[in-house]
């Protein structure tokens, strides 16, 4: 099956794998020091996915949407957490 290369399919695909691994690594007990470790984690997926849509599949537009969702993502846990 092939994904359609979309930008909109690329967002949805970016936070699903930012939510997914975020639920993964919220199951080990952080310390306080450590508050914004899982969300920093759970980015670096989204960038390995953002390099292979790019490099690799040749989906432009998807990949675009994976970095929004990544560098938006980002942005708001550097100033709200």
């Amino acid at each position: 099956m092939k994904i359609k290369d979309s930008f909109w399919i690329g967002l949805l695909i970016g936070a699903a794998l930012f939510a997914l691994f975020f639920l993964l690594l919220s199951l080990f007990h952080w310390g306080p020091a450590y508050k914004r470790a899982p969300f920093m984690l759970a980015f670096i997926p989204g960038i390995i996915l953002f390099r292979m849509a790019m490099v690799k599949w040749n989906m432009e537009k998807c990949g675009k949407g994976i970095l929004a969702v990544t560098f938006v993502g980002m942005l708001l846990v550097f100033f709200l957490v």
